[in-house]
Formats: structure tokens, sequence, C-alpha cells
């Protein structure tokens, strides 16, 4: 839209050349006098006065000054007096009075000729008053009749004022003229200034209208609500100041209109009140149309600032839902536990306060866009998709809410019923492993009653109608646990009811020969099992079963106990600053040297591995799992713990008579044994699991059960093998090699062997004991030299070179013999393994070292190689090939090697047959023995100690465990070495043989 003004012109041509001049086609319009300068020697006027057509007048006044004007200035003149009236009333035409009474006629010829060159506008008609006197009237009435034609206007030449009535009033002609229109040039001037300044405002503001309504039309309303806000703020400000400079435009203009009306002036001038009048009139109608262009673009502009806050409303919120609805997919844990459900209904109950929340904000963003839609000038369509959107969102959180409510609900009354489920197992356990009798299981059997349990099939089909998809597993875990502690339960009452209706059996003395080669595990086994069927066989089994877990669940819960205690009751002292002053210089911040890492074994232990056995006891499999899933973490707690054992003894060893501190920490605790005896518990441990599991699997069936108990005992083996070969490497003295270079440790084990050497004169048929260790590069003999009863200490002997030996599988003589020997039999080691078995594995992991030797080497040295050791790797020792000894078929020690027929700890070790060894710590065998403290035995090769009960030591193990034979018949087996002490009796060594 553009806003002009209508004005009669210009104030800059009033005091200087303006537009106006220069649409003159003079070449010289730079030169002359200004519009203000022509004015005051009125060569010509504009007096505002009309002919009787209401058509303009001008007046070329006879002031004998017309000839002076150049014709640029003529021209500028002319231009400004034409624009006076309205461009209605010149579009009409001028009427022109020329007079020239007192002037001559060549003056008017002159005048008429520079009119008809240049005039800028219509003449209707040119009147010439022409000159009084005689000559120059007798000229003109000649002349004008001659060029009277020539002019493109008419002219009328008048010899009196009084023609001119004619055609003008005398209202519209000056005095001069005859008239009655009282005019004041000095006054018009006056008055012309303050309307060309008048009319200047209205062209500035008019200008800066134009400006500003082009650049709104034009500007970027932009993409983001702030800038839309900050456009609007601007924008709205440019309009209140101009509106400000309308409002007084419009005060001046009325304040002009009253100055030109004022009665006081000489005369009133209607075209300058006219102008005014039409210039306030203009103002007025160029504020409405301003004002409905603002108000239709703020609309717009308001519109838009309305539209893109509602775009970042539903991308905000639309983000918002949207992270609610991943929440709330993610969120599909229903809980093991009634406790844990509980916390996830808070926590669901939490999530659904913030989620109803932001589903109230879109809501009313919902609310917003359909307000929005209302307005003609929205896109209803885009608006109507986003909150259709948002409806969509909101509703399927609101439906993912009420489903994980509803879901959350039933787990709850499911767990409610689990929980009763898992504390009937948990007593039926109890039951199982105590002495409970039948009157606890029949009171058992009734406790089940209370929460549905008839029957193991129907509690099975009650609690799957009520079960969830994803509780559907627990259902099924806790079905089986209450099947298998049902059927034990029954199978105990079972055997409760046969006992109480057939009378006790006498105990029958087992002569102690019969009871070393015949274990109680396999007694117990056999026992019951003859006079059965199958059906029966199988229910005993599991029965035992159940047994058997709980002994490793209640045995493990008293092992985090004891190891608790020991970390309260010593190292807990130890560190306290009151009990500094007290403690042994010796111990002064050498805790981590006396317990090593007796914490992380109990934190592990306690944390970890009994949580996971409580939750998985009722499941085989599970309990198998345990052990599976743990193997790294017992093999780096029990390797570091083992390693560590012969630093704290040393250590205690140092206080003899100073270790009062410790032992008033044992009569704190009510220990009857010393610290020593706890700090070997560790060692116990982790020497039963193998023994618990080996239980487990005899009393299994065949399929995953036995699979997975499988998999955990050769798990728990490995350990044991990876911790037992790191404590006797790290017990080797005097190696000049570095160990670290010699590869893996494959082997190690005690044998007898016989070297002979050519260089060496000497004939060297006694063997000596020597600990061989076997790793990827080399051979290391070691001489044992034990400090104690525990620990032994190997010093370095000699070693061979792998890529340097010969291997001779079979000696003539003993099955248990094998050669290794340097190239050409320089030096020769016969070495006598514990047993046929030993030396199978020993020889084929050699063999398996040898070839993969071979394998490494390529090209002409590896057929070097090849061809020499066809000559190392010999039968035996003499040319019988048939009697060749073959290797165990997996190609590993089978560890039952290592093992006696009484299922001894895998780390026993036989005594020296050296006469070089140092004397053993431990009591000879057939040494008398008391116990120092109760014992409970855990599994059936062990056996269980009374306080002050006598014993005979039958055989020493490793790791803290002895062979004893318990006076008054009580049996045999194995016992903590740390419970026995040695009993003074005259009774030689010489009589344990004759056991």
């Amino acid at each position: 839209m553009k806003i002009r003004f209508e004005v009669p012109n210009k104030l800059e041509i009033i005091f200087g050349r303006g537009k106006a001049e220069c649409d003159g086609c003079s070449s010289d319009n730079d030169e002359g006098r200004s519009v203000g300068e022509l004015l005051l020697p009125q060569y010509a006027l504009a007096t505002g006065g009309l002919a009787r057509d209401h058509r303009p007048l001008i007046t070329f006044p006879d002031n004998n000054n017309f000839h002076v004007l150049t014709a640029t200035e003529y021209r500028r003149l002319l231009l400004y007096l034409t624009s006076v009236p309205s461009l209605l009333e010149a579009e009409m035409g001028f009427h022109i009075i020329i007079d020239r009474r007192k002037d001559r006629w060549n003056s008017v010829k002159a005048t008429l000729l520079r009119i008809s060159e240049f005039f800028p506008g219509v003449i209707h008609a040119v009147y010439v008053l022409r000159p009084a006197s005689f000559l120059q009237k007798a000229l003109s009435e000649v002349s004008s009749k001659l060029f009277k034609e020539e002019f493109r206007f008419r002219v009328l030449v008048c010899s009196t004022v009084d023609e001119l009535y004619e055609h003008f009033d005398k209202s519209q002609l000056t005095p001069d003229l005859g008239g009655e229109l009282q005019y004041s040039h000095s006054e018009w001037i006056q008055q012309r200034i303050a309307l060309e300044k008048f009319s200047t405002l209205m062209k500035e503001i008019s200008t800066k209208l134009d400006e500003f309504m082009h650049e709104i039309v034009d500007c970027d309303m932009g993409n983001d609500p702030t800038q839309t806000k900050e456009l609007l703020d601007c924008q709205e400000s440019s309009y209140k100041a101009l509106k400000t400079e309308l409002a007084s435009a419009t005060s001046q203009g009325e304040e002009l209109l009253t100055q030109v009306r004022k009665p006081n002036l000489t005369y009133n001038i209607i075209s300058h009140v006219a102008a005014v009048e039409r210039l306030l009139v203009q103002l007025e109608e160029t504020e409405k149309q301003f004002d409905n262009f603002w108000k239709k673009h703020s609309m717009k502009l308001n519109h838009w600032l309305k539209f893109r806050t509602f775009l970042l409303n539903f991308k905000q919120m639309q983000a918002t839902l949207d992270t609610h609805l991943k929440t709330a997919c993610d969120m599909t844990e229903v809980g093991e536990t009634a406790n844990r459900v509980d916390g996830l209904l808070e926590e669901a109950s939490e999530f659904e306060k913030l989620c109803n929340c932001d589903l109230d904000a879109a809501s009313l963003v919902i609310d917003e866009g359909e307000k929005l839609m209302q307005d003609p000038l929205s896109s209803v369509d885009h608006i109507e998709s986003k909150c259709e959107e948002l409806r969509r969102t909101s509703a399927l959180l609101i439906d993912k809410i009420q489903k994980r409510n509803l879901l959350l609900t039933k787990a709850r009354e499911l767990m409610d019923r689990i929980d009763k489920a898992n504390e009937w197992c948990t007593t039926g356990v109890e039951i199982l492993a105590g002495e409970g009798g039948l009157i606890a299981v029949d009171k058992l059997l009734e406790d089940a009653k209370s929460f549905g349990l008839t029957s193991p099939d129907e509690f099975r089909d009650m609690l799957m109608q009520t079960a969830t998809q994803e509780t559907r597993a627990l259902v099924t875990q806790v079905s089986q646990r209450v099947e298998d502690v049902w059927l034990m339960v029954t199978v105990k009452r079972a055997t409760l009811q046969r006992a109480a209706a057939k009378p006790a059996r006498p105990v029958q003395s087992v002569p102690p020969q019969s009871a070393a080669l015949q274990p109680p595990v396999e007694q117990m086994e056999t026992s019951g099992g003859s006079e059965s069927s199958g059906g029966e066989d199988a229910e005993a089994r599991r029965s035992r079963r159940g047994h058997v877990l709980a002994e490793l669940l209640q045995t493990e819960r008293i092992y985090v106990q004891e190891l608790g205690s020991i970390l309260a009751g010593y190292k807990e002292e130890m560190e306290k600053p009151e009990n500094q002053h007290i403690l042994p210089a010796g111990l002064i911040g050498q805790a981590d040297v006396l317990f090593g890492n007796l914490h992380e074994l109990f934190t592990f232990h306690q944390e970890v591995f009994l949580k996971d056995l409580e939750k998985s006891i009722s499941a085989t499999e599970l309990v198998a799992l345990c052990f599976v899933e743990k193997k790294e973490t017992f093999y780096h707690l029990y390797s570091y713990y083992c390693q560590n054992i012969p630093r704290s003894e040393r250590l205690r060893e140092t206080l003899v008579d100073t270790h009062l501190f410790l032992q008033a920490c044992q009569q704190r605790l009510g220990h009857k044994l010393p610290l020593a005896a706890y700090l070997l518990k560790p060692v116990q441990r982790i020497t039963k699991y193998q023994l618990l599991i080996k239980d487990l699997l005899r009393y299994s069936e065949c399929g995953s059960m036995s699979a997975s108990l499988q998999q955990a005992l050769d798990c728990m083996l490995v350990v044991l093998k990876c911790v037992n070969d790191s404590m006797h490497q790290i017990a080797i003295t005097g190696v000049p090699v570095d160990l670290n270079q010699q590869g893996e440790l494959l082997l190690q084990g005690s044998f007898l062997v016989v070297s002979e050497n050519k260089r060496d004169l000497r004939l060297r048929l006694r063997p000596r004991r020597r600990h061989i260790f076997l790793y990827e590069k080399a051979m290391l003999f070691c001489k044992p030299a034990a400090k104690n009863s525990h620990n032994k200490t190997y010093h370095f002997k000699h070693d061979l070179q792998m890529s340097q030996i010969g291997l001779t599988e079979s000696v003539k003589g003993d099955p248990r013999k094998f050669e290794v020997w340097r190239q050409g039999r320089a030096e020769v080691h016969t070495i006598t393994a514990p047993s046929a078995d030993a030396k199978r594995a020993w020889v084929e992991r050699i063999k398996r070292v040898l070839l993969d030797q071979l394998h490494e080497l390529k090209g002409e040295r590896g057929r070097q190689y090849a061809a020499h050791h066809r000559t190392l790797i010999q039968t035996s020792s003499w040319d019988i090939g048939p009697q060749k000894e073959r290797a165990h078929p997996g190609g590993h020690p089978a560890r039952t090697a290592s093992c006696d027929a009484h299922d001894e700890p895998c780390w026993s070790t036989d005594p020296s047959d050296d006469d070089e060894e140092e004397p053993e710590h431990a009591p000879a065998v057939g040494s008398s023995l008391v116990a120092l403290s109760e014992y409970a035995a855990v599994g059936a090769s062990e056996v269980s100690l009374r306080e002050g009960q006598h014993a005979e030591l039958l055989k020493v193990g490793c790791a803290g465990w002895w062979y004893v034979r318990l006076a008054g018949g009580g049996g045999e087996g194995w016992a903590p070495a740390a419970y026995l002490d040695t009993r003074k009796t005259s009774r030689s060594s010489s009589r344990s043989h004759e056991h």
C-alpha cells in the first residue's frame, strides 16, 4: 500500500530550487533566483480568485517589471503558481489576466509569447488589459487583430476592467482590477510558508509510512517464537512511534487551519484553507489506512507467533512423551521378590505422577492447537495432524502405564503366593537337613494347605493361571522347587514312618581295614537301595541330593560367619587406634600380611556367592551354574590367599611369646582354636567344594542336571589345580632362570628320580625325591624341603630345556617309570611316578610339548628336527614293542590320580624317601592325637570330632588335613589338622605299621 499526500507545493521550492524546476526543459535551470525571491516582486499572482466557471485565476499585474524575468525564472515561478490550486482545479484549466494598462503593447506581446512558449497547465482564456495611453491603445487595436490568431489559447483584449466582469465576479478580483477580493501579498506568502512546512511534514510522514510498511511486508517472521516475539515488539514500537508522529502532525494541521481562518487577517485566502483542510482529510484517511494495515499485519504476526509457539510446544511435548514412552517400554522388570515388586510399584506410581503432569501439559497444547485452528489464517490440516500426534502418543503412554500397573499388581499378588511357597520350601529344607521327626514333617505338609499346596501339579497350574509372560520363568522355577521339596518331604515322611514301624537294627562293628576300603559315602549310597525298586531308588537319590544341597548351604553360611568373626575379632582389633600401644611390634602395619585377602574372600562369599546359593538352592542345575560362573573369581581370590599363607606363617612364627594380643582376641571371641586354625578355613573350604559337587553328581539323574554338575566339578578341579600349581611354583627357591620366560606351568608333582651323567663317574643307583615342574620350555628338578606341616619349599637342583630332551616312555621292571635324557643319552633321568595313571599323564603331556615344538619349525630345520627326534622319543628302554605304555586318551591327568580311595584333598603328597630331605614337623604316622574342639564333618570322607576325643594318625595330607582313625570304633576319615594335637604316649611309631 502506498500513501501519498496531495500538497500544493514543496517548501524547498520557496527557499531554493527543487524538483519542480528540474522538470523544466531549460538547460540553464540552475541559474536565476529562487521561488521565494521571485514571489516578492509580484511578477505574477495566484490570489485564489476563480472565474465564473470555477477555474483558477492567475494574474500578471502591471508592475512594469515582467521583462526582467529570465526564461528559467519565469518557468520556476509559473510551476509554483500553477501548483497552488488543487489538482482538480488545475485539471480544469486556468484563466489568465494580463494587466498592461500602464505599459506598452510590446510588453503585452512579449508576455503572450512567453506564455505561449511555456505554461505548466491548460489555458482556458487569456484576458489582456491593453495599455490605456492613446498611442499604445491604437497600436494594440491594430496589433491584436494581426497576431491574436497565432496562439493556441483564446486571447481576449479588454480596454477596461469592466469587460472582465462578464467573466469574473468582483469578489474574485483584487481591488486593482476593480474587485472586492482583499489580497495581501505578504500575508499570502506567510501562509504559503506555513502551508509548505506542513505539507513537507506530511511528505516526510508519508515516506516513513511507506518505508515502514515495505519493511514489515517483506520481513522474515522467523521460525523461532523468541525471534517472532522480538520482531513483533520492535514493529509495534515503530508503529506506536509513527502514530505519535501522525497525532503530532494532526495537531499542527489543526493549528494551521485555525490560523488561516483567523478573522483578524486582512483577508481570508480560501485556497489556503481548502489546502489545509484537504491535507487534514488526507492525514485522517492515511491514518485509518495505516491502522487497518497494521491491524491486519499484527494479526498475521500474532497468529504466526501463536503458531510457532504451538509448534515449539508440540516438539517439546512430543519429545517428552516419547521419552516417557521409551521409559515405559523399558520398564519390563516384574521383580522376583515381594519387596522388589513393592519397589517397582512405588517407582511406577512416581513415574505415573510425572507422566500425568506432562500429559496435562500435552492436553493444554492440544487445546491451544484447537483454538488456533479456529483462526482463518491457520493451516488447519497441519495443526490438526500435530494435535492428533499428541493425542496418539498420550493414549499410548496412558495405555502403557495402565498395563504396567496391572502387570505389577498381578505380580504382587503372585509374589505373595511365591513368598509363602519359598518360606515353606526353606522350612522343608531345614527339616530335611536337621533332625526333624515325623511330627515336624506332618506339620510342614499341613502348613502347605494354607497357600493352596495340596499337590505340586495343582499348585503349578494355579500359579500359571495368574502368571504373566514376564513371571512365567519364575513361576516355573518356584514350581520346580516346590515339587522337589514336596518329593523330598514325602520321601522323608515315608522313611520316618518305616523307621517308626520297624525295630532298631543293632550297630555292628566294622574292622578298620574294611572301613578304609569302603568310604562312608559309598556305604550311604548303597544302603537302602538294594531292597527297593528302581522308582524308590530315584526318590532316595532326590532325598539325598536334597541333604547335600542343604549341607552346602548350611556350611556356606557357617563359613561366612567364621570369616566375619576372624575379621571382626582380629583384623579390626589390630587396626583400632586405641589398640596400637598393646599391639606387638611385629604386627604393626602387617594386617595385610597376616590375613592376606581374607576380607575380599569374606565380601565375595557374603555378598555374592552365598546369595546366589540361597536363590538357587532349590534347583541343582542353578547351584552348578553358581560354581561355573564364579570360576575365575574363585581362582584369583584363593590363589592369592594360598600364595600368602607362607608369609602369614612366617610372620606368626616371629611372634613367639609376644602374641598375647592374639590370645586376648581369641578369648574374647570364645574360640577354642588359635588363629592359625581359622586362617586355614579358606584352604579347607576350597578343597571341599569339589567333594560336595561329587556327592550331588552321585545322586543326580542323567540329563541336563548331570551335565551341569559335571561342568561345575570340572571347573572346581581346574581351580584347585591352578591354585595348587601357583602355591607350589612360588615355593621354588634358587632358580637361575626366569620362570616367566618358560611358558605355562603344565604339570607339577613329586617323583623318585635316578640321574646318570657320563661326566660324573659316580654311580647313582639310589633314587632321590624330587619335585618336578613341567613348563612349556623347561623341566625343573627341585628338592622339597618342608618347613612345617602345611607348606613346602622347593630348592632348585637341575633343569632341562624341552628343545634338547629325549623321552623313553617305558622302562623295564616298573610300569610307573619313564626316562628323559639329553641328546646322546649323555644325561639320563629315570623317573618313577606315584602311579601308572600319573606316569601316563606326564608322558602324554611331554610328548605333546615335543610335537608342538616340531610343528612350530618350518622347512629344512623342521625336517632335521624331526629326523633327530625320531630317535629321541623311544618306546621303551628294551626291545619289547608290545609292552609300550599307552597314553591317557584325553591327554590330561585324571583328577583321581592325585586322590586315593578315601577322596582325600587333592593336595596330598607322599612322604619322602630321600634321606637328604629335611624332617617334617608333622607327627609321625601312628602318633596318638587328641581333638582340641568339636568339628562337624562335611561329606562322607570326613569324620566329626568331639572335644577330648582320641585318634590315631594314619596319613598326613596337605593343606592341613590328616587321615585319622577315631578311638572306640568311631571310624576313619579326614580331619583338619588344626583341630588335633599330639598326645604324649610311649607308643612308638612302629605300631602304626601293624595296621
